[in-house]
């Protein structure tokens, strides 16, 4: 009571005092922005008018400038220092020509003709809009202030833009703001400007200026509204971990953005006085008001309590003891005399319900099951000796308890409960006897099975359980054991794949698996003799048989045709084993009879297919084998015998390098060692066999398992040496010419690449020489074709004579031949095989026939030294080259030759 009544004051009053402060503070923080708002759009109109002030200013001087029009830089230098009361507004003001040279400073001439601001964007502005600009913040080329630039165009007589007036505004010097700079926002707030590409103009840290809001790390969302366009006031926390009140207003004269923070704590410190205050006088006030409630009621109560400790100790004690003090007339005193009654009649029920008990414990301490009672919520009330033995419990320690919490497994209490509820619904109001068994746990968590017989006696909407428990661990084992083998041979026999059966000392069935109950369905087999089961034709086979196995001997046989599918005779594998008692006499014995039938016909086929395969093979122009994953053979056709003289026989479970020898295995093995990875492979092999070259295609496949591992190899091998020659021979005629007999252009192509490769390898010189017959055509004209290909066929025999067996002579096409000469010593060494040529072409006359014809050779010589660069493109650059001095000889009068340097400027 005193809790709740000090409860009520102090929440009505907690709800008062706080909706009254929060009222107050959200008025202070209204007016406290409403004021900086003000401040910061006063500043920023003050801030405009700076602005409009210097532009006039700056108007007025554009305006005397033009008027007096000086005449040359002097005279506008001297123009520019007597207005020095510029220097109040502006930091320095300078004269820039259309061109952006400095004509004019006011602070000095050093920089005069030195510095160019045409590149600058507020020079472009001015010069492209004709008015006068506010530049964005930057920093001066000259001394490296962080400056704001304004202009003003200068315009002459015939109003064209004449020169530009530069004012320099330093953001670093206080007069920048003026009186402006000491505006102050409580103690420690401030005011600041950026621009709204978010770059610092002014701030009481200088070393911020010029520089991103976030150029320093951390980002404050309120400043990152007022660049998005926001004007007003916001709360929030700036990148330092500052809480205040911001205020924003943009200038109408530029993009800037004036600012001002008044730090939170600072601005509500007064309020936070007040509130702390008012919350320390709320905490003694309910101090008090509790205290007064708590004694009180604690007065008031004082009977009460002394009744309540009263029964308390009552509760547990056998005999019942009045209070010794006065009882008095009120509701209390009412109270007391009641509870009085009630303990002397529960006293004299609990003696008589004790006499009972001990009589009935007497009689069920001896009984020879568990005894159990529950009541309705299915807590124990009764534990016998017996329960103890079996559950492992004492019974003063289950009294009380829930029996399922007790002795039901964890996995099954939700089942054992929902058996209680049915029992519980099905006991009210009716006698109830049932049997069941269970499985149980003692106490060292040992589960167990059990059998309980539960009797309930109704007891109006309830009942009580009495149960009697007896522990079956030992009979349920006895019977599972029995079934369990009775399981396992019935199991065993009904899956084998066999026809399994017992026969005793009658020839009588005995037991007969499920494979021999479905041979005859709807029959009975058990109690009958063999002769009746199988018939007597079957029987008269068999009967020796049975004989030997009931004298006590193992017998084994095959008994085909006795049972046929279709046309087809079944033949079974039968085994009859003697079943020996403990005195050694032959009780019976067991049938095992195997269905062998599939696997003769798979031999007979296997073997079939066998020697089909193996005639096949043997009959192939090729070496057919395979070989295991251990390289051995497995299989090798006849083929062998003619290739190696190699009896195939022989050679089964030897491995590849054993037969074919080290030099031939080594080329396979990787190919092997792919096909094993499963991989086909093809592949071509060529080899002196008996002294005779042999060329061998051979194929690799893998033999693939269901479980995809590589079994072995399928090995394919053909004799392709007839084909490999008549591919060679066609290569060569490809590469020569029919009537020279000599190499021809794709032959030059090929050889010319190998040539430079070897003299670059060697560091070698190289010579490329390109030759025709002078006159050909008319020697073709005057004399016919066949002379003229009889004058080709001489010129190249010639050309051959010429030159080393090493270098190369190819025709490449009519009278175009090339020779290519490998190491010559020098350019002269080149020059003289030329020379030579000539000699020995025109030297003595072409003897055709009846013909007799004078024949000379024009040649081109390109020499290409060991220290010339071998870079690619060099062949088709030797060809050119050569072509160009064939091309000079026969412009000096033919029948001789011309020589260049493959790097020969004037080639």
């Amino acid at each position: 009571m005193a809790v709740t009544v000090t409860a009520l004051v102090v929440g009505t009053t907690v709800a008062v005092v706080s909706t009254s402060l929060y009222f107050v503070r959200a008025s202070m923080k209204a007016s406290i922005a409403e004021e900086q708002f003000a401040r910061i759009t006063a500043i920023a109109n003050a801030m405009d008018q700076k602005f409009i002030s210097r532009r006039v200013l700056l108007k007025s001087f554009a305006d005397g400038l033009a008027a007096h029009s000086p005449s040359d830089d002097a005279a506008l230098q001297a123009f520019v220092a007597r207005h020095d009361s510029l220097t109040a507004f502006f930091d320095n003001f300078s004269m820039v020509d259309m061109r952006g040279e400095l004509t004019a400073n006011f602070n000095g001439t050093a920089t005069i003709g030195r510095l160019n601001l045409a590149d600058r964007d507020y020079f472009k502005d001015t010069v492209r809009t004709g008015k006068g600009v506010i530049s964005q913040p930057l920093r001066n080329r000259a001394n490296g202030l962080p400056q704001v630039i304004m202009t003003e165009p200068v315009f002459d007589a015939a109003g064209r833009m004449a020169s530009i007036i530069t004012a320099q505004i330093n953001l670093n010097e206080p007069n920048f703001l003026g009186e402006l700079a000491d505006v102050r926002f409580g103690k420690t707030g401030y005011m600041f400007i950026t621009n709204t590409d978010g770059i610092v103009i002014s701030s009481p840290r200088k070393s911020r200026i010029l520089k991103h809001t976030d150029a320093e790390g951390g980002t404050n969302p309120v400043t990152a509204r007022s660049l998005a366009g926001f004007e007003g006031t916001a709360e929030g926390m700036n990148r330092v971990g500052v809480y205040g009140l911001y205020a924003f207003k943009q200038l109408r004269q530029t993009n800037w953005i004036m600012g001002a923070i008044y730090p939170r704590d600072e601005a509500f410190a007064q309020i936070e006085t007040i509130e702390r205050v008012v919350w320390i006088g709320l905490a003694l006030l309910s101090s008090l008001v509790g205290l007064t409630s708590f004694l009180l009621t604690q007065r008031q109560l004082r009977p009460l309590a002394r009744l309540h400790r009263h029964m308390l100790a009552s509760v547990g004690n056998a005999t019942y003891q009045p209070m010794v003090e006065p009882t008095s007339t009120d509701e209390i005193g009412d109270l007391r005399r009641t509870f009085e009654s009630l303990m002397e009649q529960r006293v004299a029920a609990e003696r008589r319900l004790a006499a009972h008990g001990d009589h009935l414990r007497a009689i069920l301490a001896h009984a020879g099951d568990a005894f159990i009672s529950l009541d309705a919520q299915g807590r124990i009330t009764e534990w016998n000796h017996q329960a103890e033995l079996i559950f492992g419990w004492k019974r003063e320690e289950v009294l009380g308890e829930s029996v399922t919490e007790l002795i039901a497994p964890p996995e099954m209490r939700e089942r054992h409960e929902q058996g209680m509820r049915v029992f519980q619904e099905t006991g009210k109001g009716a006698l109830v006897d049932a049997r069941t068994e269970f499985e149980a746990v003692h106490r060292d968590g040992r589960v167990f099975p059990i059998e309980i017989s539960v009797g309930a006696l109704p007891a109006g909407d309830q009942f009580v359980a009495n149960a009697f428990i007896r522990d079956i661990s030992e009979r349920r084992a006895v019977a599972e054991r029995i079934a369990a083998g009775e399981r396992f041979v019935r199991g065993i026999a009904d899956n084998v794949p066999a026809l399994v059966s017992y026969i005793d000392r009658e020839q009588r069935y005995t037991f007969a698996n499920a494979h021999i109950m479905r041979r005859h369905p709807g029959e009975s087999l058990i109690g009958r003799t063999i002769r009746d089961v199988r018939g007597p034709s079957v029987y008269a086979v068999i009967e020796p048989w049975v004989r030997r196995a009931l004298a006590g001997e193992a017998v084994t046989f095959l008994n085909p045709g006795s049972e046929t599918v279709g046309t087809a005779e079944l033949v079974y594998e039968v085994s009859y084993i003697p079943d020996r008692g403990a005195d050694g006499a032959v009780n019976g014995f067991y049938s095992l009879s195997i269905d062998i039938t599939e696997r003769k016909q798979a031999e007979e086929a296997l073997l079939a297919s066998e020697q089909r395969f193996r005639s096949v093979t043997d009959n192939m122009p090729a070496l057919v084998s395979y070989l295991d994953t251990q390289e051995r053979f497995t299989f090798a056709n006849a083929a062998f015998k003619d290739w190696f003289g190699t009896d195939p026989a022989e050679m089964i479970g030897k491995t590849l390098r054993e037969v074919v020898g080290d030099e031939v295995h080594a080329p396979r093995a990787p190919m092997l060692a792919r096909a094993f990875a499963g991989e086909r492979v093809e592949f071509d092999t060529h080899r002196m066999v008996d002294g005779l070259a042999r060329d061998v295609h051979s194929i690799y496949v893998p033999d693939i398992a269901v479980d995809g591992r590589c079994k072995g190899v399928f090995a394919l091998s053909l004799n392709i040496t007839s084909l490999k020659n008549i591919e060679r021979e066609l290569a060569a005629q490809a590469r020569m010419d029919t009537l020279t007999g000599l190499p021809n252009r794709l032959a030059l192509n090929e050889a010319l690449p190998k040539s430079i490769a070897r003299a670059k390898r060697n560091g070698c010189a190289l010579a490329l020489m390109f030759l025709d017959i002078d006159h050909f055509k008319s020697i073709n004209d005057s004399l016919g074709h066949a002379v003229g290909d009889a004058v080709l066929v001489e010129f190249a025999r010639r050309l051959r004579d010429g030159v080393r067996l090493t270098d190369t002579v190819a025709r490449l096409a009519g009278d175009e031949f090339v020779v290519l000469l490998e190491s010559p010593m020098d350019q002269d060494a080149a020059a003289q095989v030329a020379s030579k040529i000539v000699g020995l072409v025109g030297g003595t006359a072409f003897d055709i026939g009846e013909a007799r014809t004078h024949v000379t050779t024009s040649v081109g010589v390109v020499f290409h030294g060991p220290s010339d660069p071998f870079g690619p493109g060099l062949g088709e650059l030797l060809m050119q080259r050569a072509d160009l001095a064939l091309y000079r000889a026969k412009a000096a009068g033919r029948n001789g030759f011309a020589l260049v340097g493959s790097n020969d400027s004037d080639a």
